[in-house]
């Protein structure tokens, strides 16, 4: 169980890194070395495959284990608040019982299943202690994959009924899973989505790693150890080699993302307004190309 003290600052720290306040910069910077300590596991699938009692069942089964656990659950904006409408959290009572740190965070209008600041609400769940931190994305379609970006095991949920699951995503998401879970397994259908979703995985690119394929009912507890096992397997398999070259990949993504940004901000200040404008109206007066107009404004 975490004090409440910590818990208090790391609910400061993460508001400050969700509302881009320069305050968090600055405490991002003088912990930085105290942060990347932590286990991250993404969780993802569609709306309605169960993602948030799924993550209940094992933040709860993890921190049983000995783990100090965090989950970040991403839900959708609020259209009046702003802010995140709060349903994971009210499905997760059991970790919450265990003392286990839930934030729900808002996607404030970012695509790819995540907020844009989601990397660095890790580093914040790390500095309260967390080895461990669940993000589960918002319902994720096909192009939705953004959480490979951030995660060192990437869980792909699916659950039955919603139509040819594995024909609309098996390009996409289904791509990106370290585990794929059949979650609602009692319900009909789940041993053939089950049975294609293998299908799918043995007739993809060949892999150092062969994503296994589970049945789990997570409102019931069903399936939930054999599903811990699997993150455990695959952890131990990233930890015997993978899993440093995989960082830093996923490191460089992120600075190349972070430094176009930049470098955006900064040449629209250059630019400013007014040679926008002028460039967008010779552009729709068809004096211009907008190749042409690109090439000017960007030298």
């Amino acid at each position: 169980m975490l004090d409440s003290q910590p818990q208090r600052a790391a609910a400061r720290l993460l508001s400050w890194i969700e509302d881009e306040d320069p305050r968090a910069v600055a405490a991002l910077q003088a912990t930085w070395s105290r942060t990347g300590n932590g286990y991250v596991i993404g969780v993802t699938g569609p709306p309605g495959a169960g993602k948030s009692t799924l993550v209940d069942c094992l933040a709860v089964h993890a921190a049983a284990q000995g783990h100090t656990v965090g989950v970040l659950a991403v839900d959708p904006t609020s259209p009046f608040s702003g802010g995140a409408v709060l349903g994971d959290r009210l499905r997760m009572n059991g970790a919450q019982q265990q003392g286990v740190f839930i934030r729900s965070v808002a996607t404030r209008g970012h695509l790819g299943g995540l907020t844009a600041t989601t990397r660095y609400l890790v580093n914040a769940l790390e500095l309260l202690g967390c080895d461990l931190v669940f993000v589960e994305t918002v319902g994720a379609g096909q192009g939705d994959v953004e959480v490979v970006q951030l995660a060192d095991t990437t869980v792909v949920v699916e659950v039955p009924g919603l139509g040819d699951e594995v024909q609309a995503q098996k390009a996409g998401i289904l791509e990106i899973g370290d585990l794929l879970l059949v979650n609602k397994s009692d319900r009909p259908g789940a041993d053939r989505l089950a049975q294609e979703l293998l299908s799918a995985v043995e007739l993809g690119e060949p892999r150092d790693w062969q994503p296994p394929v589970l049945q789990v009912t997570a409102i019931e507890g069903t399936g939930i150890d054999a599903a811990w096992d699997a993150i455990v397997d695959h952890r131990a398999h990233m930890e015997a080699g993978p899993l440093a070259d995989d960082r830093l990949a996923r490191q460089m993504h992120e600075l190349e993302q972070q430094l176009q940004q930049q470098l955006f901000r900064d040449r629209m200040v250059t630019i400013g307004d007014k040679a926008l404008r002028s460039a967008a109206e010779r552009v729709l007066a068809r004096r211009s190309d907008p190749f042409s107009a690109i090439n000017r404004l960007a030298n």
